[in-house]
């Protein structure tokens, strides 16, 4: 009997008054309004400041960046249109041009005929026409994509300062990846070395994304690497780092740099079958000078070999006759460049 009842219980749909009064909260009004809206938060969550998870603030952040790299590829879709279009308007304005070589011998027959002149247009003014239509804003066809309508219930900067969601560090994604260049090439969208996406040749590339041919590898490490080299350069031109922050950002991109490089080892050892055997047999000390050239050798810290001094006391100590030893290193200790404070302490509490 009790089972059949726990059954039919169970099977019964729930409303908003069967929860209420389970609850047994049928009371007062006060009661009932209390066990309504806790009803109405159950069944729909408020997006409310105070009452946010982790895991909400990480999903507006997934959406946000998603909406970024979609409106980033649209706008270059846009971008490379244009381009396409200015390319041919410029074009069209060239044989437009070329036809000033003419201008004398027409202007010689619009005066020999005077029909002609009347209806023929001097080459002058054609150009001008030119000139004034290329110059001219684009049709109301061309139009940059607009924004995506708001999504219901999401606010991007709301209620984000709350202090208990400030257990993980917020983390803003990159809006063009490194694969970009592969798979958005045939429809207008591969990165670019200022960041952006431009057309590539092959229209085709993008629909087999995931399998590209071992060219298109090799072309796009050769692009990082050159990227890679140029923003490296810039940062040490305009932005130069010292100290323990520069050291560590020199060491960062000798890793990046030499993860570029393996990955082109990887390349060439996949691609050129005696290269590979030479380099398993390792005659001759053939791998350890190939991984040299090619700049693969484990990164080397300065002062490392001579750690046994550079990493000395400095303090003295006396000898069994009571004269004082002589200190390792009369300066001061030698550090790595990761065991180096970040900053220099400017009060002692």
């Amino acid at each position: 009997m009790l089972q059949r009842r726990l059954t039919t219980l169970l099977q019964k749909r729930q409303t908003a008054a069967g929860y209420m009064a389970s609850a047994g909260k049928v009371g007062s009004e006060e009661k009932w309004a209390h066990a309504a809206m806790e009803y109405i938060y159950e069944k729909k969550h408020v997006n409310d400041g105070n009452k946010k998870r982790q895991h909400d603030v990480q999903l507006e952040r997934r959406v946000a960046a998603a909406f970024d790299r979609y409106a980033a590829h649209g706008e270059a879709v846009f971008e490379a249109r244009l381009a396409r279009l200015n390319a041919r308007m410029t074009e069209a304005l060239e044989a437009v041009r070329a036809l000033d070589r003419r201008a004398a011998a027409l202007e010689a027959e619009r005066r020999a005929t005077a029909a002609a002149a009347d209806d023929a247009a001097p080459a002058s003014t054609l150009i001008e026409e030119c000139v004034l239509l290329h110059t001219e804003q684009p049709p109301g066809s061309f139009q940059r994509p607009a924004l995506a309508p708001p999504l219901a219930g999401y606010e991007p900067g709301y209620a984000l300062d709350v202090p208990q969601l400030r257990s993980q560090q917020a983390e803003y994604p990159a809006v063009h990846r490194p694969t970009d260049d592969l798979q958005f090439r045939g429809g207008g969208g591969g990165a670019t070395d200022d960041g952006g996406f431009a057309a590539a040749a092959e229209p085709d590339s993008y629909h087999q994304f995931p399998y590209v041919e071992t060219y298109a590898l090799e072309d796009l490490t050769a692009q990082y690497e050159k990227k890679l080299d140029g923003l490296h350069g810039a940062l040490r031109l305009h932005m130069p780092l010292t100290g323990v922050e520069g050291e560590g950002w020199e060491a960062y991109v000798a890793l990046q740099r030499k993860a570029l490089r393996r990955q082109r080892l990887l390349i060439d050892l996949a691609q050129q079958g005696d290269f590979a055997e030479r380099f398993e047999r390792n005659e001759d000390g053939f791998r350890d000078a190939e991984l040299a050239r090619r700049g693969l050798l484990p990164l080397r810290v300065e002062g490392e070999e001579d750690g046994a001094d550079a990493a000395a006391p400095t303090t003295r100590h006396k000898r069994k006759d009571g004269r004082k030893k002589a200190a390792y290193n009369n300066f001061e200790e030698h550090y790595h460049f990761a065991q180096v404070p970040a900053y220099e302490p400017f009060r002692v509490m």
